[in-house]
């Protein structure tokens, strides 16, 4: 039997995650419907991915745009439920802890159509997150949890949800990235100096005020060696909006450069000594390529990556924090060493796994 899975995404890392198990998907034969929220609708921050990752295009555009978290989730609710009536898919996917995903999880529930969640149970255990709020909601609400390592079945479980609801698949970002890695043939990057360090910064908790963005760039501003920085337009409108921008361009080390696609981004990631992200995607994504992640929040993001010193937390409101991970860049900028592989988020064949789950789902 033929079966019509939806894909609900609406931002970069739910693009990659989507990328391996549409390519599942396809490979079983199966009819899929994309649909794409519209959280990300800057072009090179959006469609550029679809093509790249080779998804098929969305089939729909829900265009919701920016907005508080509030106006956010209400337009993807009101949006949403029409597209998912007119589609009849026999199951949905959503993916990781956006507002997509739990508005989402609320139409597609309230409809009784199976839910299948794609990087459910990691916990930051700050309920003040928003991210937080969104996956805990959708991880509760969804009839199959796909954990991405072994803590995340470890926190659905103590939440009270059934063992037989919870599933290791491993980690789909883990799948891309050995994909793009083994099919790297036409990416071209900037010419970047020895030792460079890659930089995302984006989140909500690092820009949400004048004072955070400072402490950021103080932070940055210690570090003295080339630091390549893809630039989020959200975080570019806001050092504008703070009057910041000229403390940006006064850095000499600092090197701006306009958001870049998945292939460039593993490139990069490939090439750069160390990375600072407040991104949880990049911050794993740069496991994969063996490379540290000096996390500008304090957030237990990948506790398994913590505790085996592939992510350094820095609090940027304490300078001996400040002070103690400027000298552990010194250290890494100035070693040949690499990180030992870990095998936290599986084996690269998460899609298989996630995509004959389904499948069994369906003939029950």
């Amino acid at each position: 039997m033929g079966y019509k899975i939806m894909h609900i995404v609406g931002n970069r890392p739910q693009f990659i995650k989507l990328a391996p198990i549409s390519r599942a998907v396809r490979k079983k034969g199966y009819e899929e419907v994309i649909i794409h929220t519209g959280q990300h609708y800057d072009e090179n921050m959006s469609d550029i991915f679809f093509e790249e990752l080779q998804i098929p295009k969305p089939k729909v555009n829900l265009n919701v745009g920016s907005g508080t978290h509030a106006q956010v989730t209400a337009k993807v609710i009101s949006r949403l439920e029409e597209a998912v009536i007119n589609e009849k898919p026999d199951g949905v996917l959503i993916y990781g802890d956006t507002n997509s995903t739990l508005a989402a999880a609320i139409v597609v529930r309230k409809l009784n159509i199976p839910l299948f969640h794609v990087e459910a149970g990691p916990r930051t255990y700050d309920t003040k997150n928003p991210e937080e709020q969104n996956r805990i909601v959708a991880d509760h609400l969804a009839n199959y949890l796909f954990a991405p390592d072994k803590i995340s079945v470890e926190n659905l479980t103590r939440e009270g949800i059934a063992s037989e609801q919870i599933i290791f698949s491993g980690d789909v970002m883990y799948d891309q990235f050995i994909y793009t890695s083994a099919n790297q043939t036409d990416t071209k990057i900037g010419q970047y100096p020895d030792n460079f360090i890659l930089m995302t910064w984006h989140r909500q908790e690092n820009t949400c005020s004048k004072n955070r963005m400072e402490k950021m760039l103080s932070f940055i501003g210690k570090i003295n060696y080339k630091i390549v920085f893809p630039i989020h337009p959200r975080t570019r409108k806001l050092l504008l909006k703070y009057n910041l921008w000229n403390e940006v361009i006064d850095n000499e080390n600092l090197i701006i450069i306009a958001p870049v696609g998945y292939k460039e981004m593993t490139v990069l990631l490939s090439q750069c000594k160390l990375l600072i992200s407040d991104s949880g995607g990049a911050s794993k994504e740069a496991s994969f390529a063996g490379k540290k992640c000096f996390f500008p929040l304090k957030l237990d993001v990948w506790p398994e990556l913590i505790e085996c010193g592939y992510i350094n937390i820095v609090d940027i409101e304490d300078d001996n924090s400040v002070c103690r991970n400027i000298e552990s860049i010194e250290e890494i900028i100035q070693s040949d060493k690499f990180l030992p592989q870990t095998d936290y988020f599986g084996n690269g064949n998460a899609a298989e796994i996630i995509v004959d789950t389904i499948e069994k789902a369906f003939r029950l």
